[in-house]
């Protein structure tokens, strides 16, 4: 997608939300007088009315994208102090839209789980912020396969699904479970207990006779490490 189709594609769902807080409803015809845009330019965008709608939720990703690379050291950020921004910035975005986005969350995104562009989009956010991190674990690499990126971004939904309903002043309980579990998430990537695991085990598999030495945790790395090789060898 160009810049240009991105400024059009927001322009109309703008202007379709408009419509649909003030009337209830829009019609291409009227969207179409209001943009100054054809019905064809329209529907070379969108195939339907409930796309240009649902564009909305993408949308927010695609500009906090494009947010992120004004910022010189983001890339220097923690996973957390990442995390955090992102949904931080989210939940200042959809207050301004708040009415629709309280209208149409559940239904347009929340209910379909996995299968909306909005979790692909910010699954794939998450993929780059974890990627793109040198200080992440290598151990936990086993664990960030396509599934963890769905899972956390389904819980970034849950996350959002909370805080439409928080009735805390300011919605200071968003802020601080968001805290919390990006902290928490920081923490497992981070640990470097499980990498300082497998250097010992190399070394102990490394210097015949030492594995052999230590009771029961030796005899279990050894077994592990030979039950990993035959695997390999196979």
């Amino acid at each position: 997608m160009t810049a240009e189709q991105f400024n059009d594609k927001t322009e109309l769902c703008e202007a379709a939300i408009d419509l649909r807080l003030s009337e209830g409803d829009f019609t291409i015809s009227k969207l179409g007088e209001i943009t100054g845009k054809s019905a064809s330019q329209i529907y070379s965008l969108f195939p339907n009315k409930k796309s240009i709608l649902e564009f909305y939720y993408p949308s927010l990703v695609i500009r906090y994208s494009a947010m992120i690379e004004e910022i010189e050291d983001f890339e220097s950020y923690t996973i957390s102090e990442k995390l955090s921004n992102f949904i931080f910035t989210s939940f200042d975005m959809m207050a301004d839209r708040q009415e629709f986005v309280e209208d149409t969350f559940g239904e347009v995104i929340f209910d379909k789980g996995c299968q909306s562009k909005f979790h692909s989009e910010v699954a794939a956010l998450f993929n780059h912020f974890f990627t793109s991190d040198g200080r992440i674990a290598v151990s936990a690499g086993f664990l960030m396969k396509d599934y963890f990126y769905d899972f956390i971004a389904k819980e970034y939904l849950h996350i959002v699904k909370f805080w439409l309903t928080d009735d805390s002043e300011d919605k200071e309980r968003s802020f601080a479970l968001t805290d919390k579990l990006t902290g928490f998430l920081e923490e497992i990537v981070y640990n470097k207990a499980i990498d300082k695991g497998f250097d010992l085990a190399k070394y102990l598999i490394s210097h015949a006779g030492l594995a052999s030495n230590i009771p029961l945790v030796g005899e279990w790395i050894t077994n592990l490490f030979t039950e990993e090789k035959e695997q390999t060898d196979e």
